[in-house]
C-alpha cells in the first residue's frame, strides 16, 4: 500500500477546510494556523472513527475523506465557538 498519496490527500482536504474557515471568519496568521490545526485534528479524528466503523462514505483508497471532512468541519466550528469566548473582568470602584 502506498501511503504518500493518501497523506497528501489528507493535507489537501484539511488545507481547503482550514483556509475556507479563515476566509469566512477572518483573522491574522495565528488564526489561520489555528484553523489549519483544528481542521487537521478533526480530519484525523474522522479518519480514526471512519476506519473503526469501516465506513465507505467517500472512501478514497484508505483515506476516509467523508468522515474526515465532516469531523474537520465540526472541529473547526467548535474551535471558532471556543476561541470567541470572552472573559470579562469586573472592575470594582
Amino acid at each position: 500500500m502506498n501511503v504518500l498519496p493518501g497523506i497528501i490527500l489528507i493535507f489537501i482536504v484539511t488545507l481547503i477546510v482550514g483556509v475556507f474557515f479563515h476566509i469566512w471568519k477572518g483573522g491574522g496568521l495565528f488564526r489561520l494556523i489555528l484553523f489549519l490545526t483544528f481542521s487537521l485534528i478533526g480530519f484525523l479524528i474522522g479518519q480514526w472513527i471512519g476506519s473503526a466503523l469501516q465506513s465507505t462514505f467517500l472512501l478514497v483508497g484508505w483515506v476516509q475523506v467523508g468522515m474526515g471532512l465532516i469531523f474537520s468541519i465540526v472541529v473547526c466550528v467548535i474551535g471558532i465557538w471556543l476561541s470567541n469566548i470572552k472573559i470579562d473582568k469586573k472592575v470594582e470602584k
